[in-house]
């Protein structure tokens, strides 16, 4: 006597899943695309700023921006990147470069 056995999947084993069969055509025209897409708007705000640069370079005469203007923008510029501790560090060093100017000019005096 011959006993038949039913095969059911398991509840528990994964689907076997597909294997891949690579890209079509239209797929990797799309990733160009896309990857183009990308380059394009890099480059773009690349020459954007670059030209907020050469606007605002205070040693440049070119410009609608007055000399003072410049200088005022890229000393706003570097103060908001600054924390307290910067701030006491430079204060610090002024302070000690200007008593060292100081005390130089009051030996020459007597």
């Amino acid at each position: 006597m011959e006993i038949i056995k039913q095969t059911t999947p398991r509840q528990d084993e994964p689907a076997e899943a597909p294997k891949f069969k690579g890209y079509t055509l239209d797929e990797l025209r799309y990733q160009r695309a896309l990857t183009a897409l990308q380059k394009d708007f890099c480059r773009t705000k690349m020459i954007n700023n670059v030209g907020q640069l050469r606007k605002y370079n205070p040693l440049s005469s070119s410009g609608s921006t007055s000399t003072v203007g410049k200088i005022g923008h890229i000393a706003t510029r570097i103060a908001s990147g600054m924390s307290y501790l910067d701030y006491a560090m430079i204060g610090f060093s002024l302070f000690s470069s200007a008593r060292k100017i100081f005390s130089f000019f009051r030996r020459k005096k007597r």
